[in-house]
């Protein structure tokens, strides 16, 4: 409870950080008074009605996806209304589970369409293609589902938006950002060239450098602004702030951007995969926006955002957001975090938009929707109609969705959220495999790790099997039990005992490279060994030996190799990457770990090593934590061990 409090309490903080405030140079507080009905804000709490407000449809283009515009609920009005005015724990949650209810709805009204599209074009022509496109829609509900229901949470503490119509942004310059802090406001479109050729007419500043003598090409005014770095983009701020003189303009943070744009839905239309190049900021407002009516977010261009990616060697990677007209779709959703670009570069698909702030009163507590780690999961059978799923908990995680994933073709289906870290699933057939993924949830963030390639799969027993007895040590609902129950069964690692385990005792250098030397068949060693603390007869010695001549390990600088040290993180990614490597396998994967606070403390040698093990999910964090130089516990290793066993396939 203690937990829960705090991170609703954090929610709170970066979302109700003023009781009032006017819309000040974005809207006039007596216009918001006139607006007191058929609010079509695209939210995901919502009971869906007719809105003849002002025709625009995401899915117009669809002749089988419903039309309606969603608008808010009285009773939803009503919840949102009273958590404004009192953000408590109780009106919190009275909220949230009305946004799930209401949300619920909605995906059961998609599965009955898909159902009955199933029917209607059975045997018909081109029927397969228009049940795909529903089969599309209603999976990328399911992958969305709680980064749609935790953006809602956030807007909705905001108390401007029962006061701001979405059918009339296209009449403001600046939109606001609903849950970002009352005094934010994004610009409306991207910033064109138009626009910055004001800003180099006004200061000299230098001119991009696809434009001639100063000049942006004919026929190009409307288009938005690109060859541009994010150091010339804050330039472009500073002459706001100073033209303005009155509130400040600066470029927005990654999740403040996130907000704005809300959720792509599946079937936008929008410039990707359809022009050779950008377009104006404009062609496609009348039928895709963003969630508050800010429009151009996804596709024409990437969007530069303050949230850094990564710092080295003297270059600051900075986040990019949105995709461009020649990304691939999916690099275009709001959720997606990958992109990022050298501050000081100008880049052909990469303009910004910018944040006005009211007054330049900055919100107390910056907004941050990161990103939860995906949690290292392991599945095997109970019996011969259940399988158990267990993992190691995430730090921010509150909760986890479980799914099952088909395997053939790719689809996946909620089954239940969890609370602890193990799951059992029940009512399986025999002697059947059966793949799930485990998404961490928290009031404010989720996992973007709902594909396969964190998937698990395990086996049902067939019928009058019995479930093997794992240590006394290790009860079966801990996240790491199917993981010491994998090791064993391979023959990687051993109990400290016949009856025990010892999850919690750290683990050897010798071990390690011992159970290395074994995924590699245990070769025979000839001669003596190259480090002076490795003697013969030895469990370690041909695998000390082995590992020296394959440059898996290098040992210290005085010569030894100190097979009783208790193995660090890092140090055992760097023995699992260089056999890797000796054995030819792929090892470019690469992840970034500047999110890390430690990651500073990684040791020079061992970087890429991380990284490799980072991005193959072979050694995750814990929240912010990488813990490079802690000592890896048996219970780790052998969810370490499973998990890269499971990857190559050793």
């Amino acid at each position: 409870m203690k937990k829960r409090m705090m991170l609703i309490t954090a929610a709170c903080m970066s979302l109700c950080m003023v009781s009032t405030c006017a819309l000040g140079a974005a809207v006039s507080r007596d216009e918001l008074n006139t607006e007191k009905s058929g609010i079509p804000v695209r939210t995901m709490s919502l009971a869906l009605v007719k809105d003849t407000s002002d025709g625009m449809n995401m899915y117009e283009n669809s002749d089988f996806i419903e039309k309606e515009q969603p608008e808010l609920s009285a009773e939803t009005k009503e919840l949102i209304s009273l958590y404004q005015q009192n953000p408590s724990e109780e009106n919190y949650f009275n909220l949230r589970e009305k946004v799930i209810e209401d949300y619920n709805a909605v995906v059961e009204r998609k599965e009955e369409k898909l159902h009955e599209l199933k029917a209607e074009t059975a045997g018909k022509p081109g029927g397969d293609e228009i049940v795909a496109e529903m089969q599309d829609l209603v999976q990328d509900i399911y992958i969305t589902y709680w980064d749609r229901i935790n953006s809602s949470m956030l807007r909705f503490s905001d108390p401007r938006l029962l006061k701001w119509r979405v059918a009339s942004a296209a009449r403001y310059e600046y939109i606001p950002v609903m849950g970002a802090g009352e005094t934010i406001y994004v610009k409306r479109t991207p910033v064109t060239n138009g626009e910055y050729a004001q800003y180099i007419e006004d200061t000299g500043a230098a001119a991009p450098s696809n434009w001639k003598n100063g000049t942006y090409p004919a026929g190009e005014r409307d288009f938005p602004v690109n060859f541009v770095s994010y150091e010339d983009a804050l330039g472009y701020c500073v002459w706001l702030t100073e033209r303005d003189g009155t509130n400040t303009y600066r470029l927005p943070s990654e999740s403040e951007w996130e907000l704005a744009a809300g959720h792509m839905p599946k079937d936008a239309d929008f410039n990707c995969g359809v022009n050779d190049g950008r377009t104006p900021v404009d062609e496609y407002s009348d039928v895709t926006r963003g969630a508050h009516g800010a429009v151009d977010f996804w596709g024409n261009v990437w969007e530069w955002t303050s949230t850094v990616r990564s710092e080295e060697s003297g270059v600051t990677t900075l986040g990019v957001k949105g995709g461009s007209w020649a990304s691939v779709r999916t690099d275009c959703r709001t959720e997606y975090r990958d992109e990022g670009r050298d501050a000081s570069r100008g880049y052909e698909d990469v303009g910004f938009r910018v944040i006005q702030v009211l007054g330049g009163r900055e919100p107390e507590q910056e907004v941050d929707m990161i990103t939860l780690s995906a949690p290292i999961v392991t599945a095997s059978a109970l019996s011969s109609n259940s399988i158990r799923l267990s993992w190691q908990s995430v730090e921010g995680a509150v909760e986890y969705q479980i799914f099952e994933y088909d395997q053939e073709t790719g689809l996946v289906r909620r089954l239940d959220r969890a609370s602890n870290t193990s799951y059992t699933v029940t009512g399986l057939a025999a002697g059947t495999a059966y793949s799930y993924i485990v998404q961490p949830l928290s009031y404010t963030s989720t996992g973007d790790n709902v594909s396969a390639e964190y998937s698990v799969t395990a086996v049902t027993l067939t019928d009058g099997a019995e479930y093997p007895v794992q240590f006394t040590d290790v009860a079966q609902d801990t996240w790491y039990a199917d993981a010491v129950r994998y090791v064993k069964e391979k023959g990687l690692m051993s109990g400290t005992s016949e009856t025990s385990f010892s999850p919690d005792a750290v683990t050897s250098r010798g071990m390690i490279v011992t159970i290395l030397w074994r995924m590699d068949g245990s070769p025979a060693q000839t001669g003596a060994s190259s480090f002076s603390d490795v003697a013969d007869g030895q469990y370690y010695s041909d695998a000390a030996m082995w590992a020296a001549a394959n440059r898996i390990v290098g040992g210290y600088e005085d010569g030894r190799f100190a097979p009783n040290d208790p193995i660090t993180r890092e140090q055992m990614a760097a023995m699992m990457y260089r056999f890797v490597q000796a054995k030819g396998w792929d090892t470019t994967a690469s992840a970034d770990l500047s999110g890390y606070t430690d990651a500073p403390q990684i040791s020079t040698y061992a970087l890429p090593a991380l990284q490799w093990a980072n991005a193959e999910g072979i050694i995750s964090g814990n929240g912010t934590l990488l813990s490079p130089d802690a000592p890896a516990t048996r219970a780790q290793a052998a969810a370490i061990l499973t998990r890269f066993c499971e990857i190559f396939s050793v």
